[in-house]
């Protein structure tokens, strides 16, 4: 269509069609023609099924300081869970997004034995894929993804053995009910490390 001198809907409109057609060919010239003066017979369908949750930030400064990636990433994972819990979801696989001070991207992910919708379980998650992954540039941009999604009203949740039957879902839940009357800043998701979290001055020294 560039090639054509085409760069806009109302110029596509306005074509001529045997333009469009010598450049198309007669099936695709008519459907572009028509999509372009607003006539599309197919349904619309107004629900749409999300196939992953996430959520990113970009730094203002390059970071390297492991305590400020864990606070971004626990932030994170508190903003994902709550948009899956809202939306009525579970997923199964963490996705990692990591981008260095030099824009390479590296993307790392893990697929849980159990469905979740929690904050703790994703950051839990994401953090062990930090880990590994063990990066030693600047990072631009962390980013948290839940994949793999299904209705959470019909996905079976079994417990570990072991695992009390109330723990982080009934807390978050909770979470969620204060901060839809008090609004979310009452709640900060450090609250998700708690204080017997062995990690949470974790700070190793770099290499």
């Amino acid at each position: 269509l560039r090639r054509l001198g085409l760069n806009t809907i109302g110029e596509v409109a306005e074509a001529p069609y045997g333009m469009l057609r010598r450049a198309l060919g007669e099936a695709a010239a008519t459907h572009l023609r028509e999509l372009a003066a607003g006539r599309d017979p197919r349904r619309v369908s107004p629900e749409q099924v999300e196939k992953s949750i996430g959520a990113e930030v970009t730094f203002d400064v390059d970071v390297t300081d492991r305590r400020e990636l864990r606070r971004a990433l626990l932030a994170l994972a508190d903003k994902v869970g709550g948009r899956l819990r809202r939306a009525g979801q579970v997923g199964r696989t963490v996705a990692l997004k990591v981008r260095m001070a030099d824009f390479r991207t590296v993307s790392r992910s893990r697929t849980l034995d159990v469905p979740t919708d929690t904050a703790r379980e994703m950051f839990d998650t994401a953090w062990a894929l930090f880990t590994a992954l063990d990066p030693s540039e600047p990072i631009r941009l962390v980013g948290v993804r839940m994949e793999g999604l299904a209705p959470a009203a019909q996905t079976p949740r079994q417990l570990a053995l072991g695992a009390p039957e109330r723990g982080w879902r009934e807390a978050e839940a909770a979470a969620d009910a204060a901060a839809a009357r008090f609004g979310r800043s009452v709640i900060g998701p450090a609250s998700l490390l708690g204080r017997a979290d062995p990690h949470r001055n974790e700070n190793p020294p770099r290499p």
